[in-house]
């Protein structure tokens, strides 16, 4: 073996090191930093996925429609607290002339002859009769009196009117308006996009609990789902033009990254650096998340041992992200690709072109690099 060869073989692995790095595809490690929003559930190898339905929780989008029914749970309540609004009646069996029938105002006082003002929101029957008696005895010598409601739970009594339609009985069909609330009565607004409907029911049943009626009970049903819309850009086949050609893949199930980039045509091969693609997501915020996929590490779904069979392996389809609406995909372009471009339009479609006229010219890849600039 001459000195020759031997140095030939020796500059071997750095040149396909070279090759490879020129070519874009170094795979990365599998520990990529992934929001944990953004994954699957992992499963073991050579598992079937659809055995384990693995689904993750539907949040609400805007457009969606839901049903909110409501339950209003008659209960005995030995100590009902007073509410606001509540009808207060009192009777005096040997004053029959002080006797008065009002209602809790909104700043929890009932207003009473001879005594005056007295607070009462909150309290229980009983309290108030004992300083009644209290009251009405600097007036009366041993005062009788009875206290009682004449009506209670006015909110619910009000709710139940607001809330009663032919069709639907006790419940409210809402759409999660633009900005990614609904309106309910007794409240104004809540979020409701981003959310699991399990989320919002307790999301709901809180807000109701705060504001007195622990009687309620709300439930979310998810009646109709508006369509979801995904952008796909850079080497695919058919960039951001999908189903309804509007610029944009429509569909009311979920979707993966992989399925979003099939339904775009595919990657153009030999063009497509799928070991950068990158995903950008909004999710309603003022400054968006991005993260980068190895999608050509997504697409070796084998474990390849040498005199080993072919095993499948999905657990890298773990990070085969789910998309949420309004989701943008850019398929970036390879650097030889790009090195490509710049000799067809510059040299083939420009020097000749204009020129009119054959001609050769020595070109090195550097050429390219200083004149698309550093690459990043």
């Amino acid at each position: 073996m001459n000195a020759a060869y031997r140095r030939t073989l020796a500059l071997l692995p750095a040149v396909a090191a070279g090759l490879l790095a020129v070519a874009g595809c170094e795979k990365p490690k599998e520990e990529a930093t992934y929001p944990p929003e953004f994954l699957q559930s992992r499963w073991a190898p050579q598992e079937v996925p659809v055995a384990h339905i693995i689904r993750r929780d539907y949040r609400l989008r805007e457009g969606d429609f839901l049903e909110i029914i409501y339950h209003v749970r008659h209960q005995r309540n030995e100590k009902y607290k007073i509410k606001i609004q509540d009808v207060i009646d009192l009777r005096f069996p040997f004053n029959p002339t002080l006797n008065q029938t009002e209602q809790v105002q909104s700043d929890g006082y009932l207003y009473l002859d001879l005594v005056g003002r007295m607070y009462v929101f909150d309290r229980t029957i009983d309290e108030v009769r004992e300083e009644l008696v209290a009251k009405y005895g600097k007036f009366i010598k041993t005062p009788e009196l009875t206290v009682s409601f004449k009506q209670s739970n006015v909110k619910i009594a009000e709710l139940k009117e607001a809330i009663k339609t032919a069709p639907r009985g006790q419940s409210r069909l809402v759409p999660v308006s633009p900005d990614g609330n609904i309106s309910l009565p007794f409240i104004v607004s809540i979020r409701a996009a981003g959310l699991t409907i399990g989320e919002l029911h307790r999301a709901l049943n809180r807000s109701y609990l705060d504001l007195g009626l622990e009687e309620l009970e709300v439930t979310v049903n998810l009646q109709t789902v508006a369509p979801m819309t995904v952008y796909v850009m850079g080497e695919v086949r058919i960039p951001g033009t999908l189903l309804n050609r509007t610029g944009a893949i429509t569909a009311t199930q979920e979707i993966s990254l992989l399925q979003a980039i099939a339904q775009a045509g595919s990657y153009v091969p030999q063009r497509a650096d799928l070991s950068k693609v990158m995903l950008i997501r909004r999710r309603h915020l003022p400054r968006p998340e991005a993260v980068v996929i190895n999608v050509h590490q997504l697409l070796e779904n084998r474990s390849k041992n040498q005199g080993e069979p072919v095993v499948a392996d999905s657990s890298m389809h773990r990070f085969d992200v789910w998309l949420e609406d309004g989701d943008l995909i850019y398929v970036p372009t390879t650097e030889i690709a790009k090195r490509a471009d710049y000799i067809e339009y510059v040299w083939t479609r420009g020097i000749r072109a204009v020129g009119g006229f054959t001609s050769s010219a020595n070109y090195t890849a550097s050429d390219a690099v200083d004149w698309l600039g550093p690459n990043p």
